[in-house]
């Protein structure tokens, strides 16, 4: 398989993104292609790729979670 094609794959997952509306919907499908980037880093064995989609992933799980949270909290009260 062409690296090249997975590296061109997450990068049309990273601009559909931003076509996104809401932005829940947008850190999940950033968060997706993030993932494909980290394979796509690791495959073709680039730190620097792998390591700040792999960093991505984590910032935006982070804020959907604090996100959830303060939604928890306000509809419990």
């Amino acid at each position: 398989m062409n690296y090249e094609s997975i590296g061109i794959l997450a990068s049309i997952i990273v601009l559909i993104s931003f076509i996104a509306k809401g932005e829940n919907k947008i850190r999940i499908i950033n968060i997706i292609g993030a993932l494909v980037f980290v394979i796509y880093g690791l495959l073709i064995n680039s730190f620097s790729v792998w390591f700040l989609n792999g960093m991505l992933v984590i910032i935006h799980l982070y804020k959907i979670k604090r996100k959830w949270y303060r939604w928890q909290d306000q509809n419990l009260k």
